[in-house]
């Protein structure tokens, strides 16, 4: 007996039709609405990067989508996320030239507690398309607490600048680097991460999010 898989929009869950969807993740009107509300038109502010790009804007079923790809096992979500990201890498490509993917790294007791790294499974779906080598370049120093319990910017820049360490064994010098997250909020980790990138000897560091916040 055959199993029988069901699909579901990634967005609102709903029941995807049988035939003719192939490779689609969303309902027809959840595409609408990325289109029309989603769709992010605003370059994230990443101090120190050379460049910055975000596909989507971090709130409604955007927000709750992604809240499930990190904490209830969506790994799949990965693929419709980067689906989303891929276009703003292609279409830069010849101006950021990479070298590398690399993504921001999760501490390893959530590493744990999780099974993966949603960066990383970002990183590497917009990575394999290209021919882009994918590799890790940070690490999260151990007890660093998380930024999300920061209480206001202040305090996440604070916490975002002893968070990462280099990883051993990362050849980045002279290497132009795409470094890929999934939600840029106030910039701070991801800021903390390009500057100990070129600090490691990375001569160029480009940004590239799921999402990002409104009005950041």
């Amino acid at each position: 007996m055959g199993v029988l898989f069901t699909k579901r929009c990634v967005l609102c869950g709903e029941l995807l039709p049988a035939a003719g969807t192939g490779k689609a993740m969303l309902c027809s009107t959840c595409a609408a609405e990325v289109r029309q509300r989603y769709c992010c038109t605003q370059t994230p502010h990443v101090t120190g990067a050379d460049d910055a790009a975000a596909a989507l804007y971090y709130t409604g079923k955007v927000r709750d989508a992604m809240q499930r790809f990190k904490f209830q096992h969506k790994q799949h979500y990965a693929d419709w996320f980067a689906a989303q990201m891929l276009p703003l890498l292609t279409e830069r490509l010849d101006t950021w030239q990479p070298d590398l993917i690399t993504f921001m790294p999760i501490g390893w007791l959530r590493g744990r507690e999780r099974g993966y790294n949603q960066a990383e499974l970002l990183a590497k779906a917009v990575a394999e398309p290209l021919g882009l080598p994918c590799r890790a370049t940070l690490r999260k120093r151990a007890f660093t607490p998380k930024q999300s319990e920061q209480k206001d910017a202040a305090a996440r820049q604070k916490n975002a600048e002893r968070a990462l360490l280099p990883l051993a064994n990362a050849e980045v010098r002279g290497k132009s680097l795409v470094l890929v997250d999934d939600i840029v909020t106030t910039g701070a980790t991801a800021a903390s991460a390009v500057r100990l990138l070129r600090e490691m000897g990375a001569v160029k560091v480009y940004v590239l999010a799921a999402a990002r916040t409104l009005g950041k």
